[in-house]
């Protein structure tokens, strides 16, 4: 009987692949989307195992099909499923495959893997779902020997030791990977593990307190020691540079706060031996501590610690001003009430809101500090006057201080002045003033050995010797400008990017807009163009693959090693073509450049690379083609794809992308991609869809993935259905930043109409964001399209400049002037500019069908800028549907409202550029029908921000 069942499935599995694979070319729908999926790799430090572990990219459960789910099945194949881990030996093959796990962690030894099982929710006959638990695992990977522990705990091997480590907020767990012995500690509060100690440092915080203190346990004897215990609480642990004493915060709560007034410093000397030293500084006791002030606590992993000087003499530490609990009076007291009034002053630094946002935050604010332990004196470093505070890690004589209290601005780009400050002694000396900040390419850097600073003034590096309080111009004398000349935002000037410091050399590596120069700090050489042996004519963009380096603990492996080979990314910007270059003893080598992308997302991922074999694994992959993985030899000669994540494409009409070359009314050469079906046929002409934002055509061999966005139309979901779909680059000028968005859009247009692809009379166009702000400005302008789609734009640059406040309470008035808005300067100073760039002043001129969406939530553009201009166009009876979304913020987050945006601006567009029947909604009033709403929590009662 067995036998019949499993022919009879058979026969039915074979029937519905043959049913399923035969349609070819279909056109992508929103349930088939839901079978596309992403995957993650990596790698054991010998070279020997790799794991590829694959996901679903949305799992909403609105939208299952029985039939989508069973052509998933068979497209994956059945060594190649979601929610799988595969672990592979890769001379042998396939070892493990383990269901529902994720996260896995190679042993520093390659001999272990660990990695955690969340199967997912059951469900019952009456539809609850019941909850499953979840495991570590802990496997042997030659001998298939495992361990389970049920547990969401954390997890990490033991670098240069052979232990595993998981721990969760009540327990940890060590084990002993050679031994195979666990020890179990219970009521854990914090542990401390350095691969240079031979012991585990942890604190026991019981709600009884009894059996509190802290504890060291011996990896190699497998016994454990109190170092101090007693009836307080214990945190901040600290080992010293030479791992033989350790530091930690004792202290008590009183009515369940800590007693900030009575914390004591510990130092507990000589771990190893039966007969520690201990020593107690009380923070009453300290000299230096301004009122109410003490050591802060630790609030999570990686806060507030104690940081031991090299010499052991101090101790670099957080401290906190707190607040005395005022004692309540016994018996009735008139509470006398209170006005709501908030006064808000010209004379304010920052706004009232930001203050209000920054209230919070402030409780909790700590400054940095050093103790004196002979003279028991505390210094502070940062306050209201030096308000950050960075040194290299592991240095102890100097950092950088800096200030910007003279210069806080709700409008200029962010400036400073710079400090140095003596680790030593707590003496600032200033280094230069109002240096221009950018959050994304920062203007100095410490070196690792924490002597000198390189900084950029906005025309040239500078180095700052620390010892010798001398700053040099490295640059001044070269005929060669580092400055960056692409960047198109009022107020800042940035260099094309600092890279690191040279190991056992004088000298720093920068960048150029497409070379890397190493550039000397002294006389003693000459600047020097590393990437330069390529012919010039190319146009190769080189940059340093891993950036990984400057974050190593040890301060030697945080600078760049010339003498030793170097991954360097290389991009062509003219064609697009990327890939890999050796930089070896000044020779460019190319491993692989081709028209493909590596990476896939539009950030490039680094290369995985196994310590201690020639084995690497990375990501390939183009527009037809989901970036998989590759494994590969360090010279990508013997190369192995290793992933097959998105099977399934092959059902589907996909299509190709080219790159359109065009110039704007100065002349300026600009490029656009065009993504056309692959059912395409020469001479027809198809509607499009544009989409713009800034500069987009780098991602030309980008994979398109279907997803269903809160935000932006998705792309192959429209290319597969028969459009074409344009991204073309903009130029901007400083001033004119939605009516270049027009004329470069306009030029692109233009482009493909020369082609011959497209029938211009049913383009469309979508946008988010800065897109929605053009979207809607051009529905007020001549323009060349059917039908227009802009989502959360501002309309009223005005009303943008003066009222508009994000998510912290600031202003927007950065964001127009020196930011993204690119407007350089304010509406009172050129009022024409303003009106002729905002939508809601040339609504009277707008006849473009138009759909606005906008979250009511949205804490980043607000919902009165749709909200306004539909408005203002329902006034002057203009064909205009806003879709609000209620709660929603920056870009749909729900579920069901993402599906819902993305089909609304399917069927707009199916409407207004195919000539199908439209909806509804889009052509006469809805009755209104109330919603019934389910609040979770009472946060989601609250949609207004705290300042309104």
């Amino acid at each position: 009987m067995k036998k019949r069942i499993n022919l009879l499935t058979t026969i039915i599995v074979i029937f519905l692949a043959q049913h399923l694979f035969a349609q070819k070319n279909q056109s992508l729908t929103f349930k088939d989307i839901r079978q596309w999926r992403t995957h993650s790799t990596t790698l054991s430090d010998n070279g020997k195992w790799y794991t590829t572990n694959y996901k679903l990219l949305d799992k909403s459960e609105f939208i299952k099909d029985s039939i989508i789910e069973k052509k998933v099945k068979l497209s994956y194949g059945e060594d190649n499923q979601t929610d799988i881990l595969y672990v592979f030996n890769t001379e042998t093959g396939l070892k493990y495959q383990i269901p529902y796990a994720n996260n896995p962690v190679f042993s520093y030894s390659s001999e272990w893997i660990a990695y955690q099982i969340k199967p997912e929710s059951k469900k019952k006959k009456n539809n609850k779902k019941v909850q499953t638990k979840n495991y570590i695992e802990l496997k042997h990977l030659e001998s298939g020997f495992s361990i389970k522990y049920e547990s969401n705990a954390s997890y990490q091997f033991l670098e240069h030791k052979n232990y595993f480590i998981t721990s969760d907020k009540n327990s940890l767990l060590i084990y002993d990977l050679e031994k195979r012995i666990e020890h179990y500690v219970g009521n854990i509060g914090e542990y401390i593990i350095d691969e240079k100690s031979d012991y585990v440092a942890y604190t026991i915080a019981s709600d009884d307190k009894r059996g509190n203190g802290v504890y060291v346990y011996s990896l190699e004897k497998k016994t454990t020691r109190a170092l101090q215990t007693g009836n307080s609480l214990f945190s901040n642990l600290s080992w010293n540079k030479d791992k033989t004493s350790i530091a930690f915060y004792r202290y008590k709560n009183v009515d369940n706060e800590v007693d900030y007034s009575n914390i004591n410093l510990v130092t507990v000397n000589q771990v190893n031996n039966s007969g520690s030293n201990i020593i107690e500084y009380c923070s009453k006791d300290i000299k230096g501590f301004k009122n109410n002030f003490s050591f802060a606590i630790k609030k999570g992993t990686n806060s507030n610690k104690i940081t031991w000087s090299n010499d052991g003499e101090r101790f670099f530490v957080k401290i906190k001003k707190y607040v005395k609990k005022k004692k309540q009076k016994k018996g009735k007291t008139k509470v006398e009430k209170k006005s709501t009034v908030q006064v808000w002053h010209s004379k304010d630094k920052k706004l009232l809101s930001e203050r209000m946002m920054e209230y919070d935050k402030k409780a909790d604010q700590t400054f940095d500090a050093i103790f004196f332990r002979k003279s028991n004196t505390i210094t502070q470093l940062t306050d209201d006057n030096i308000q950050e505070l960075n040194y290299s890690k592991g240095t102890d004589q100097w950092a950088v201080g800096l200030d910007n209290q003279k210069y806080i601005s709700d409008w200029d780009v962010k400036k400073h002045d710079l400090y140095s400050i003596n680790l030593k002694t707590g003496e600032k000396k200033l280094i230069h003033k109002k240096l221009s900040r950018s959050y994304t390419s920062p203007n100095y850097e410490i070196s690792p050995d924490g002597k000198k600073l390189l900084l950029w003034d906005g025309s040239h590096f500078w180095v700052y010797d620390f010892n010798t309080n001398v700053k040099v111009n490295i640059t001044k004398e070269l005929n060669i400008s580092f400055i960056n000349k692409d960047y198109d935002q009022f107020g800042y000037v940035p260099s094309y990017g600092f890279v690191g410091w040279v190991k056992n050399k004088n000298t720093i590596v920068v960048n150029h807009k497409y070379d890397l120069w190493e550039l000397p700090l002294d006389k003693l050489s000459t600047a020097k163009n590393l990437t330069g042996s390529v012919a010039k004519n190319t146009s190769i963009r080189y940059r340093l693959e891993n950036y990984n380096f400057k974050e190593e603990s040890n301060i030697e492996d945080r600078y760049i090693d010339l003498s030793s080979p170097i991954y360097l990314y290389a991009f062509n910007p003219q064609t697009k073509y990327s890939g890999y270059y050796n930089l070896n003893n000044n020779q460019l080598t190319k491993l692989i450049f081709e028209p493909s992308n590596f990476s896939q997302t539009w950030r490039r991922n680094d290369i995985i690379k196994s310590k201690s074999s020639n084995t690497i694994i990375y990501t390939k992959g183009d527009y037809q083609n989901y970036p998989e993985s590759y494994l590969s030899s360090s010279d990508f000669k013997k190369s192995k794809k290793i992933t097959n994540t998105n099977p399934q494409q092959k059902l589907f009409n996909w299509g190709k992308r080219i790159l359109i070359d065009y110039t704007n009314e100065d002349g300026i050469p600009l490029q656009a991609t065009l993504s056309i079906p692959e059912n395409y046929k020469k001479g027809k002409k198809l509607p499009m869809i544009v989409w713009s934002y800034e500069k987009v055509s780098d991602r030309l061999y980008h994979y398109s993935t279907p997803y269903i966005s809160g935000a932006n139309t998705t792309e192959m979901l429209y290319v597969s259905n028969g459009y074409l779909y344009l991204k073309p680059d903009i130029h901007f000028n400083v001033g004119t930043p939605h009516s270049d968005m027009h004329e470069c859009i306009n030029a692109a247009i233009e482009k493909v109409i020369e082609l011959g692809y497209v029938d211009d009379k049913r383009i469309g166009y979508e946008g988010f964001s800065f897109g929605g702000h053009c979207g809607m400005y051009i529905s007020t302008q001549k323009n060349k399209f059917a039908a227009i789609a802009a989502g959360a734009g501002v309309s009223n640059l005005v009303q943008g400049f003066n009222i508009d406040i994000v998510w912290n309470g600031s202003n927007e008035q950065d964001y127009y002037m020196t930011g993204q808005g690119r407007l350089g300067t304010d509406p009172t100073s050129n009022t024409e500019m303003y009106l002729r760039e905002s939508a809601v002043f040339q609504a009277q001129n707008m006849n473009t069908p138009l759909m606005l969406f906008h979250g009511t939530a949205d804490n980043v553009v607000q919902w009165e800028h749709s909200f306004g201009f539909y408005s203002i166009l329902r006034f002057l009876k203009k064909p205009v549907v806003f879709l609000s979304y209620k709660g929603e913020g920056h870009g749909l987050r729900k579920e069901e409202n993402r599906l819902d945006i993305q089909r609304r601006l399917k069927e707009y567009f199916d409407h207004y550029l195919k000539g199908e029947k439209p909806k509804k909604w889009m052509i006469e009033e809805l009755p209104y029908i109330p919603k019934k709403e389910v609040l979770k929590n009472k946060k989601d009662k609250k949609t207004l921000p705290k300042w309104k």
